[in-house]
């Protein structure tokens, strides 16, 4: 989006409540860093790289194999994928989550920018943590047979 057109999107923003939530655009390398926890603590998966068309990275380009490219582990420099890492354990631990996450960033500057975590990631052939998983050398059905027999052991 222009700086010019930030007054409209404003008013189109306010017509659907009275809060609005502006951020800086940072521009760089998208990633997801999955966390799972097998009993040990959170444990940062190789991150995934996510190179969408030049049209975006919106839900076709999500959901349609072949449209966007994934590099797993993502090209990254070792210092910038440890930075990436340490901060999807660090949102991980701060939401006192459990079991699995996947956390959206932007690193920019070689530094990592937090997007978003989500608590239910995605099993799909175009989802990033089945992609993480393998890159780790796991076995996706195995790591969600350990997952879901530590929910079943803690009654949840």
């Amino acid at each position: 989006m222009a700086a010019e057109d930030l007054p409209g999107a404003m008013i189109s923003c306010f017509a659907y409540g009275d809060t609005a939530l502006i951020e800086q655009c940072v521009l760089g390398t998208e990633v997801a860093v999955g966390v799972i926890d097998l009993g040990e603590g959170p444990q940062a998966l190789p991150a995934v790289e996510i190179v969408p068309p030049a049209s975006g990275y919106d839900y076709a380009a999500r959901y349609t194999a072949g449209q966007t490219r994934f590099f797993t582990p993502a090209r990254l420099p070792e210092a910038e994928a440890a930075a990436a890492a340490a901060a999807a354990v660090t949102a991980h631990r701060a939401l006192g989550l459990r079991d699995l996450s996947r956390t959206d960033l932007i690193i920019s500057g070689g530094r990592p920018f937090f997007l978003e975590v989500n608590v239910a990631p995605g099993m799909t052939e175009t989802s990033t943590l089945p992609m993480a998983i393998e890159a780790a050398g796991r076995a996706l059905g195995l790591v969600c047979r350990d997952l879901l027999s530590a929910a079943a052991a803690r009654g949840n």
